[in-house]
């Protein structure tokens, strides 16, 4: 049981990882980078060490455009997870650079009865301290 003396929950944080050094340090030059095979030159993500199309191991993080449309979201309305708010949006949105390039993230400055699947969105970035900036999503032009 939380008492008032104890700190409050940090959010969680993703790990970076050998293969995702370049999404992450992408993110915090507010770019988004997805890595893309060297040989298949198929778009891969989440960043892993090897093509999942053809198993090379030569990816190479590549900076995309930041937009795509609503795949599908859900909407988080009971709390639980520490470091988030509810209700807040997470959703996969599906990338402009290739049909079915999914990276999912919360949706921010948008209200959530306007949100749809089909919606365009554009990449945002939150930054959650020094070390570390999330891409997250937001609608076409509301940044």
């Amino acid at each position: 049981m939380m008492t008032e003396a104890d700190p409050p929950l940090r959010r969680p944080v993703p790990v970076e990882e050998p293969w995702s050094a370049a999404y992450w340090a992408g993110a915090r030059e507010r770019e988004l980078r997805i890595t893309r095979c060297d040989a298949c030159e198929r778009y891969v993500h989440p960043p892993q060490p090897v093509c999942p199309s053809c198993l090379h191991d030569g990816l190479t993080a590549i900076r995309v455009s930041g937009r795509g449309q609503i795949y599908g979201f859900s909407v988080m309305h009971l709390p639980g997870v520490p470091g988030f708010e509810p209700p807040f949006v997470v959703a996969v949105v599906e990338l402009d650079e290739q049909p079915g390039l999914l990276a999912v993230g919360n949706v921010l400055h948008c209200e959530l009865p306007d949100i749809a699947v089909g919606m365009p969105v554009e990449v945002t970035f939150e930054d959650l301290d020094d070390a570390m900036t999330l891409p997250q999503w937001q609608p076409v032009g509301s940044g």
